[in-house]
């Protein structure tokens, strides 16, 4: 079902389908509509140059495609095949594309949470733009559905401008929809699976779209069914709740030290302080490339969030199911002292050393050994194991 070649496809009058250059190239069928019901077989002779793209029912699939461009880390080599998928028949062609030449498969959505090797990935990566906003009311409540190629805090702004509670604290958050559901994204005292209905994925190993309800989904602290499962879904649409009459939700500290003496904060007012804090703490992706948080906060056992108390009295603990998550940013600034550790082109910000930064032209080795360096310590100085957050390819 493919064609591989180096020339746009053209429309040919005489078989009402489509005409190719002879090189190697072979077809039968005819046109209908937009996309094409040909049946395609390539036979690249030895000697023929590799092909720049591949048009796959209409679809194209690039090759060797760098990925920096695709991250916001602006790190990596490049992708051995790129597709962009903007509906579900485009995933399942991808998808069977990938079984046909035996290739692994890499999901991608906005690219804010993974770190890809300098030698770049030899599958076929899908990059997920399955877009739109819908809205369904019922009554005080309105089920926001959304695809997963949209964007993360586009769909937040939105939410706040239609005046609807539920995510306003989680403004700010690069990425897409898609990826928000896999990583149970939270901020500033919300997860997504506070209101969150449904995810629609595709099962990679039957084709079948299925609905999971937000039991399903499984969700922990920045994990889910989908993250448990890597590569057997495809996340499609999200579905989330939101309140019409809503209240505030200001219970993390720098929330509510943006809004003292203030009785009600409007949505506007709370989505701006998030921003304002987020910038405080985030580079400016313009300048510099991170991918955000890199590691998770350690949930561990109450007898050790003890002893880490009595050691750091002044030490951030939270109740987390399992056990007590700890705030590892402190610990690394004022436990270990690794605030603007660097290696290399990486190094942990100065203003949050939970998250690696890294300047241009910065290798994917430096990040990791700056990453293997923080593990090792914490570990050491600790007797804490910590993971990373983001997806290391």
């Amino acid at each position: 079902m493919l064609v591989l070649q180096n020339t746009v496809l053209r429309k040919s009058p005489l078989t009402r389908g489509f005409s190719y250059p002879l090189a190697g190239i072979y077809y039968v069928g005819a046109s209908c509509g937009e996309r094409t019901a040909l049946t395609f077989r390539t036979m690249f002779w030895s000697s023929h140059p590799l092909p720049a793209r591949c048009i796959m029912l209409g679809m194209e699939i690039q090759e060797q495609v760098s990925l920096a461009q695709y991250t916001t880390f602006h790190i990596g080599g490049s992708a051995r095949y790129l597709a962009l998928a903007q509906d579900i028949q485009e995933v399942r062609e991808c998808l069977s594309f990938a079984k046909e030449k035996n290739l692994g498969v890499l999901i991608l959505g906005g690219g804010s949470n993974i770190l890809v090797h300098d030698i770049g990935f030899g599958g076929l990566v899908i990059k997920i733009e399955l877009s739109g906003i819908e809205l369904q009311k019922n009554g005080n409540e309105v089920l926001f559905v959304a695809g997963a190629g949209a964007s993360w805090d586009a769909l937040v702004a939105r939410a706040v401008q239609e005046n609807l509670w539920g995510i306003e604290n989680l403004s700010g958050i690069p990425g897409t929809v898609g990826a928000a559901p896999v990583q149970n994204i939270g901020a500033y005292g919300v997860e997504l699976k506070d209101t969150l209905v449904w995810v629609e994925a595709l099962d990679v190993e039957t084709k079948e779209a299925k609905k999971f309800t937000n039991t399903e989904c499984n969700f922990g602290y920045r994990t889910s069914v989908f993250k448990k499962n890597p590569g057997r879904y495809v996340v499609l649409r999200v579905a989330l709740a939101l309140d019409a009459h809503g209240t505030p939700n200001l219970a993390y500290r720098d929330l509510s030290e943006a809004f003292i003496g203030v009785q009600s904060p409007t949505l506007g007012q709370i989505r701006d302080a998030v921003l304002a804090i987020r910038s405080r703490k985030f580079p400016d992706l313009t300048q510099e490339g991170t991918a955000g948080s890199f590691f998770l906060n350690p949930i561990v056992s109450v007898e050790k969030a003890t002893e880490l108390a009595t050691q750091f009295p002044t030490l951030p603990q939270f109740t987390a199911e399992g056990g007590v998550k700890i705030s590892l940013a402190w610990l690394l600034d004022n436990a270990l002292g690794l605030k603007g550790a660097r290696v290399g082109g990486a190094r942990l910000f100065e203003r949050q050393p939970l998250v690696i930064v890294a300047q241009k032209n910065t290798s994917s080795r430096d990040i990791t050994e700056l990453a293997e360096k923080v593990q090792k310590e914490v570990k050491e100085k600790l007797r804490i194991e910590i993971e990373p957050e983001v997806k290391i390819l």
